[in-house]
């Protein structure tokens, strides 16, 4: 006899998943991907930038709810910029949250300790950043630390360093930082964005991605309030979570993602070409090597591969430096046909004799670099920026750290444009000098195409022409025009 079957209310099925603190059935599909990529991701430091109208605060508090009810007497702690937005903004979604929670399992809310208590002994803590008071979040262990609108948190270096930071060494926390883009260049939270950008660690997420908001809603609600939206600050910041240039500190402020999109590309090599290795080099900053050649019929500069090394790592010595760019220019460079490596017409490096005389003995004379000039760097930056603004120099996509260099180089300060700041990834933007002495270099009017190239048949005296069509039957020539695709045209 078949067992009957059991039926269950809605009601019933949703406390069940509450008690096994499973809570991903609150969130629609943009909330969801955002769960998936804070689980799946092994980065200590989380940084999500998120559109409004994004559903970022309830995911937030859902991920914080799921841990709390797992794990008896977890912590999780939640920043927002101030007390007020807790109140008026963090409670009232907490409220709506636990409408399906059973009753035994709500949390309480102490007013006086800004404290909400799970009955299994976890603590949900809160707090505003203004007036030191995210001291209130200091001490014990925590889970997952949360900082919500981070673009608004004051003191933000102090409250993941000194506050945050320590409570989740000894749980394999995690913090994480959710808002958007802040509108003053010399917020903290601009490093920490810049930082996880460096290390592909960054969410980005703009209104045109968010599936909860439809294209009806989209042009209603939020494109006709900004009739001129390419050219608004706020809409590009809160809508598109662009980082506004500080046209005073960024030293190439026309690197926007209108130009990247049409510079930033594969590019079909020509049949010849006089290819150029230029070198920026660092002893406590990066080396950063760039591989590039002069399409000249193009008449844009091709930038097709790099290297950024570290000599403060043990595995990293000239010997080894000397290698890998060997390596590349091989890989790049070679005549599938002949086997052979097409030298660099020029390979040029700042100025350290030692280093660039050293890979000369460890390639045996095969990799030599001259040195380039570097006086009148602002004359040099500018003939850069002309190029790059004028779409004469094309990056392929794989030189990641060149475009995050371009992107984001900015000079030490307002006062001091005479050097780059630091870079997150410990450097000074290396790679925007190593295209600087790259432009210096190149020889825009040197032709490497032989002089007979575009001559066709009909440019040719043939004295015998008879011979010359038999000649062009033979299996030789009909085999090497198959090799090369070449159709047999009279």
């Amino acid at each position: 006899m078949e067992a009957p079957k059991l039926s269950i209310s809605k009601l019933e099925a949703k406390h069940e998943l509450w008690r096994r603190g499973e809570l991903l059935w609150l969130l629609d599909k943009n909330q969801k991907d955002l769960y998936n990529l804070f689980h799946k991701s092994d980065h200590i430091i989380q940084t999500w930038l998120l559109a409004r109208r994004s559903g970022k605060t309830y995911t937030l508090l859902v991920l914080a709810f799921e841990m709390l009810l797992r794990k008896p007497r977890t912590i999780v702690k939640f920043l927002a910029p101030t007390r007020l937005q807790v109140t008026t903004i963090i409670r009232p979604l907490i409220q709506q949250i636990t409408e399906s929670c059973p009753p035994d399992l709500t949390p309480e809310f102490k007013t006086q300790d800004f404290i909400y208590y799970f009955p299994n002994g976890s603590e949900l803590q809160l707090a505003g950043s203004e007036n030191k008071n995210v001291d209130k979040l200091r001490g014990g262990e925590c889970a997952i630390a949360i900082i919500d609108e981070t673009q608004d948190v004051s003191d933000l270096d102090y409250a993941i360093n000194s506050v945050l930071l320590p409570t989740t060494l000894t749980t394999n926390g995690k913090i994480l930082m959710a808002g958007t883009p802040p509108k003053e260049m010399d917020h903290e939270f601009i490093s920490y964005i810049k930082d996880a950008e460096f290390k592909g660690s960054l969410i980005r997420r703009t209104v045109y991605d968010n599936p909860r908001i439809t294209p009806e809603q989209l042009e209603k609600q939020i494109l006709s309030q900004y009739p001129q939206r390419e050219l608004s600050e706020a809409f590009r910041r809160e809508f598109l979570c662009e980082i506004i240039k500080d046209e005073n500190r960024s030293v190439i402020p026309e690197f926007n993602e209108d130009l990247k999109k049409d510079i930033i590309k594969e590019w079909p090599c020509p049949p010849y070409f006089d290819s150029y290795v230029s070198m920026d080099l660092g002893a406590v900053d990066l080396t950063a090597i760039l591989f590039a050649y002069f399409d000249f019929r193009a008449s844009k500069l091709i930038v097709q591969d790099e290297l950024v090394v570290d000599f403060s790592k043990k595995d990293m010595n000239i010997e080894r430096l000397t290698q890998l760019i060997k390596e590349k220019e091989e890989k790049l460079w070679t005549n599938v046909i002949t086997n052979e490596v097409k030298k660099p017409y020029l390979r040029v490096s700042d100025i350290n004799f030692i280093v660039t005389q050293e890979i000369a003995v460890k390639s045996f004379g095969q990799i030599y670099f001259t040195t380039t000039r570097k006086d009148d760097k602002e004359s040099a930056i500018n003939h850069m920026r002309s190029l790059i603004g004028g779409h004469k120099i094309i990056i392929d996509p794989r030189c990641t750290n060149l475009i995050r260099h371009l992107d984001n180089v900015i000079w030490a300060s307002n006062k001091n444009k005479s050097m780059f700041g630091r870079s997150p990834d410990n450097g000074h933007y290396d790679c925007v000098d190593a295209l600087i002495y790259l432009c210096r270099n190149i020889v825009f009017s040197k032709n490497p195409y032989p002089a007979h190239y575009d001559l066709g048949i009909g440019d040719v005296f043939i004295p015998n022409r008879d011979l010359y069509n038999a000649q062009r039957q033979s299996k030789a020539v009909v085999a090497f025009q198959k090799i090369f695709g070449k159709g047999n045209k009279r």
